[in-house]
């Protein structure tokens, strides 16, 4: 159980979906926290996301409403029934001490059409458990919504080629994607794309580049997740102005020597440099390298480089680049990092 549950939300103008809540349910999974997810609308890739989070059963338990029809505003009006109904379903979820996290999927693209009152779910907000951590993910978030948050990410979508994207790795040529920003939620986002690769039945691998070797939640979930491998190879966070000593130079130059050999193996369609972008910045890694790879890499290999502080030319020369931008963050209140929501 959480000592402290706090509202999360993921909102953004994109039309992309921002998949940090899948990853988080990973990582919650790794450390033993229980999480349900609520739908609450459709979205192109609803059969690829329930086979993942099928592998983190029971830790994680899936339901969604029965929508009536397509997606179109009118249509959804009918459902309205059914989706007050789910809101207070929720509600008992929360008040019944089995759930620690209780993601509302879409939730605020639902309150952006109308189809829920903004009231019902700051109701919700103000009924929460403290040991209960909501999480609100969709488009456009009422300010409403966002004044009760604790913490607040905007997914900023800066670049994206028309096919280059595809969230489930259906698409044949691979692409190189930056995911940076001083928001919460990029090595979640990327933790959830490659569960949808691998859930796809597409190898994925994550090297994390300046983690150190510990058993965070997604170092430990991973293990029963097929299609999916991660590598935590750092030496852990630099903080301040310190320069970055030998041994994290050591660990980053052999992380480096790794990823090339990922790279080139062909074992892979989906290969995560996690804080590459981290790396890059503090000059344990040259930039030319990585900009050499993003060229060299094999042509039907999606390689996503995360991180906040993205090299210019690493953002210049990707397929995709998405911001994620903080809004809110409960470090700022003095609220350190949790296990099984952090690490």
């Amino acid at each position: 159980m959480l000592e402290q549950g706090l509202v999360q939300v993921y909102t953004g103008a994109s039309e992309q979906m921002n998949l940090a809540h899948l990853g988080l349910c990973l990582r919650a999974a790794g450390q033993g926290l229980r999480t349900c997810l609520m739908g609450l609308s459709d979205h192109p890739f609803i059969g690829i996301e329930d086979r993942a989070l099928s592998y983190l059963r029971p830790s994680v338990v899936v339901e969604r409403v029965a929508l009536s029809g397509d997606a179109s505003g009118e249509t959804l009006r009918k459902d309205t029934g059914a989706i007050q109904a789910a809101l207070e379903h929720i509600q008992e979820v929360a008040e019944g001490g089995g759930i620690d996290i209780i993601i509302l999927e879409e939730v605020n693209h639902m309150l952006e059409k109308g189809i829920i009152p903004v009231g019902s779910v700051v109701e919700l907000i103000e009924n929460k458990p403290s040991g209960v951590e909501f999480v609100l993910t969709g488009r456009n978030a009422p300010e409403e919504i966002v004044e009760r948050a604790d913490l607040v990410t905007e997914m900023v979508e800066h670049k994206r080629e028309e096919g280059a994207w595809t969230i489930d790795g259906s698409n044949q040529e691979g692409c190189t994607g930056v995911v940076t920003g001083d928001g919460k939620g990029k090595t979640t986002y990327c933790l959830g794309r490659a569960m949808l690769f691998a859930a796809n039945g597409i190898p994925a691998s994550i090297l994390q580049f300046i983690k150190s070797p510990r058993p965070y939640g997604e170092v430990v979930a991973i293990e029963g997740f097929p299609n999916l491998e991660i590598k935590t190879m750092g030496e852990g966070f630099i903080i301040g102005p310190l320069k970055p000593s030998r041994s994290h130079i050591k660990a980053a130059r052999d992380a480096w020597e790794e990823c090339l050999r990922e790279i080139f193996s062909l074992t892979y369609r989906l290969i995560v440099l996690d804080e590459i972008n981290i790396a890059t910045h503090l000059g344990l890694v040259h930039p030319e390298r990585v900009r050499e790879m993003m060229f060299l890499k094999p042509r039907d290999l999606h390689v996503i480089l995360s991180g906040r502080n993205a090299h210019p030319e690493m953002r210049e020369h990707a397929s995709a680049v998405f911001e994620m931008k903080e809004i809110k963050h409960p470090f700022h209140r003095g609220i350190k990092a949790r296990r099984g929501i952090e690490f």
